[in-house]
């Protein structure tokens, strides 16, 4: 799969794959988009950010050089289907664990066809499990459910709150579906850490979705569809270490539009690619 080679690779980790146990690549496709546009702008502005970050990780203990990674540029994204059979025909490729940035959230559709997980955990303010939006079948609203028609895997979606009672009833007729909103996790009402540790570890293949809007709009307002009462950085990141382990087989990180702010949301995504990425490291080194 020939990728479009960028200027400036993620950590200014270099850009050959070669022997790096995590390959990076992005699709910046921004085509079905309700809402606000520029997502396509979101991987380069992310890269740009992670050049900015002071790397030692204070939750892991390791820097910058315990991190075995390459970026191998873009995927071609001129539209829908294009994106989706060059994201599923990269992270095929892929010898490392591929890792992917975005572009809207409909690319993780191209990933879960490749890596066929058992568990997805998704971190998303919606639940993307529409039947369609706006006559579209395949976008960011239903790239989910379509994944779950074709794969049958099971899902966990952490942060949802903007909710339609379609996907509410789609959920509540799958029972291999959870989502687990920030009220619950606020008022105590779920323990999403020991959820997500308990579905980890009965999952032989992890995928993890990180969309930028499941964030509170305080730490991630340069998003396709901000909605308040949103995840902590922390939150995610407690949620992370315990579903990054060994059988994880692919990553995201999604829906970044950064000319609705200043750098703060792209600064917060590469952040948590690296924090995410140093847990990988921990989970896969011998003992």
């Amino acid at each position: 799969m020939q990728l479009r080679p960028t200027l400036q690779p993620f950590l200014d980790k270099g850009t050959d794959p070669g022997e790096a146990d995590a390959v990076l690549f992005a699709a910046p496709l921004d085509t079905t988009t309700s809402h606000r546009g520029g997502t396509r702008f979101g991987p380069n502005a992310v890269r740009l950010e992670s050049t900015y970050l002071d790397t030692f990780s204070a939750r892991t203990g390791l820097d910058w050089g315990d991190l075995s990674l390459a970026d191998a540029g873009d995927v071609d994204c001129p539209d829908v289907e294009t994106a989706l059979r060059g994201v599923q025909e990269a992270t095929e490729s892929m010898r490392g664990l591929p890792v992917m940035l975005g572009g809207e959230h409909t690319i993780t559709l191209g990933a879960l066809r490749a890596s066929r997980p058992d568990l997805v955990v998704i971190f998303d303010a919606h639940l993307d499990l529409r039947d369609e939006l706006f006559g579209e079948r395949v976008c960011h609203a239903t790239y989910l459910r379509r994944g779950h028609e074709e794969l049958g895997f099971k899902a966990l979606i952490v942060g949802a709150r903007a909710l339609s009672g379609e996907e509410v009833d789609y959920v509540a007729s799958n029972p291999d579906l959870v989502y687990i909103t920030p009220q619950q996790m606020r008022r105590g009402e779920v323990d999403t850490v020991k959820v997500a540790r308990a579905l980890a570890a009965d999952a032989e293949g992890v995928y993890v979705s990180l969309d930028m809007d499941a964030l509170d709009p305080c730490y991630a307002p340069a998003v396709g569809n901000p909605h308040p009462e949103g995840l902590s950085p922390t939150q995610v990141l407690d949620v992370m270490e315990t579903v990054v382990n060994r059988r994880l087989v692919g990553l995201d990180v999604n829906e970044v539009y950064p000319h609705y702010d200043t750098g703060q949301t792209a600064n917060a995504a590469a952040y948590l690619v690296l924090e995410t990425l140093y847990y990988h490291v921990k989970a896969t080194r011998p003992d």
